[in-house]
């Protein structure tokens, strides 16, 4: 039953022409996937495709420390 599944799953991919089309059928797999995985607890299990446009830069930087954390490395 399983490799038949993943046969219809990958028949069924092969048959879309789109790109958005594939990212919407593959982002909502993803999300029933979500759902029975026994990690759904953690933030990259569910991890879904969207476009470029729609990611927005913030300015994080790890390598930057507080002033209150970077005094406890001279001390």
């Amino acid at each position: 039953m399983q490799r038949q599944l993943i046969q219809d799953l990958e028949r069924y991919l092969q048959s879309l022409e789109d790109e958005e089309e594939k990212i919407t059928a593959l982002n909502a797999f993803r999300q029933i996937l979500h759902e029975y995985s026994p990690f759904k607890s953690q933030p990259v299990d569910c991890v879904l495709w969207v476009k470029q446009g729609a990611v927005l830069p913030n300015d994080y930087n790890p390598n930057n420390l507080a002033p209150p954390e970077k005094r406890l490395l001279f001390t």
